[in-house]
């Protein structure tokens, strides 16, 4: 039987957004996220989570008790290490893109109340 040769498959365009950002200080969850892939396909509900390693993102998952632990198993997942990784960088740099979006906002807020003078 011949081995077959191991093709290297090209990673599919990724395009990501950040649908909310999570303003809650003791929740690991940051932000939800939402990625189109190679304008066929479209994954929403990727958690973007913050641990004592640094951010990560989360797939969406299902939950389930097995033998009385709490398990989680993927909805849906890259194959390849490659197109992970793709993945994974499309979803924090929108994510670290809204952050800064959300700074200049709110950097631009206060220095609009600065320039208000109260009136007597």
């Amino acid at each position: 039987m011949a081995k077959k040769k191991e093709q290297k498959q090209s990673v599919p365009s990724i395009t990501a957004k950040i649908d909310r950002l999570v303003n809650q200080e003791d929740s690991s969850v940051k932000a939800y996220a939402s990625v189109n892939i190679g304008g066929a396909f479209a994954v929403h509900g990727i958690r973007v989570m913050d641990s004592v390693k640094g951010i990560f993102i989360s797939m969406p998952s299902n939950s389930y008790k097995k033998d009385g632990k709490m398990q989680y198993s993927d909805i849906c997942h890259p194959i390849t290490a490659e197109a992970r990784n793709a993945l994974i960088d499309k979803v924090i740099e929108a994510y670290e893109l809204k952050l800064s979006e959300e700074q200049d906002m709110d950097d631009l807020s206060e220095d609009e109340t600065a320039d208000i003078q109260p009136s007597m």
